[in-house]
């Protein structure tokens, strides 16, 4: 005998449910920048934009740090956000898109 929709749909109710109710553990809340500028003053312009993003988003103090390191041809720009939750990580991330 085949099941009808409405015995797959009360079947669902027990056996569909996820394992947990967090969407986020927490488990991923930093984000790792790296970027290479043909200069120190475009680097740091796009920090100062990196760190307002991340402030318009932080619920509590997101640390950031950060580092240029200078090369024969420009910049690289290392910075690393670790933000409260994961939630604020993603949002930081979509932000910038």
């Amino acid at each position: 005998m085949s099941k009808t929709f409405s015995d797959e749909a009360e079947n669902c109710k027990v056996n569909c449910k996820p394992t947990s109710t967090a969407m986020f553990d927490n488990a991923d809340s930093q984000i790792d920048f790296e970027q290479h500028y043909p200069d120190q003053e475009t680097a740091q312009q796009t920090l100062d934009f990196l760190v307002n993003k991340a402030k318009q988003i932080e619920n509590e103090p997101c640390q950031i740090t950060h580092q240029f390191i200078s090369q024969e041809n420009g910049v690289t720009l290392n910075a690393t956000f670790n933000f409260s939750c994961q939630a604020e990580a993603v949002l930081f991330q979509l932000a910038l898109r």
